[in-house]
């Protein structure tokens, strides 16, 4: 194993990355996808797909992982932003957050119904 991750990990992405420029070289109009069963491929979506890949290949070899943190998900983002514009209104109760870092840091804002 070297610093970039086991050696067949490297290969096999060097594969992958083959793979898809040959189809997209050819006269072909589908590929199979190798990532889920039973879906097909056309050039377009295999041309976003090898962009994905090649960013994948660069974040493995700079030690960044594949898959994102919850932080950086889509949902996440959205209740952030919604969590966000609701706190920055000038009403003084705040019901619901849906985030629960910014419902400890804003504790103080939220109001249990009822009370």
């Amino acid at each position: 194993m070297n610093r970039y991750g086991p050696p067949e990990a490297l290969r096999m992405t060097i594969r992958l990355l083959q793979h898809f420029r040959a189809f997209l070289r050819s006269e072909c109009r589908e590929m199979r996808d190798p990532y889920t069963w039973g879906v097909y491929l056309t050039k377009p979506e295999a041309r976003r797909r090898l962009t994905w890949l090649i960013n994948v290949a660069v974040n493995r070899r700079a030690g960044i992982p594949d898959c994102p943190s919850r932080k950086h998900t889509y949902d996440y983002q959205r209740y952030l932003r919604l969590d966000a514009n609701d706190l920055n209104t000038p009403r003084l109760r705040i019901y619901f957050v849906r985030t629960p870092e910014l419902a400890i840091r804003f504790a103080h804002r939220i109001v249990q119904r009822g009370s």
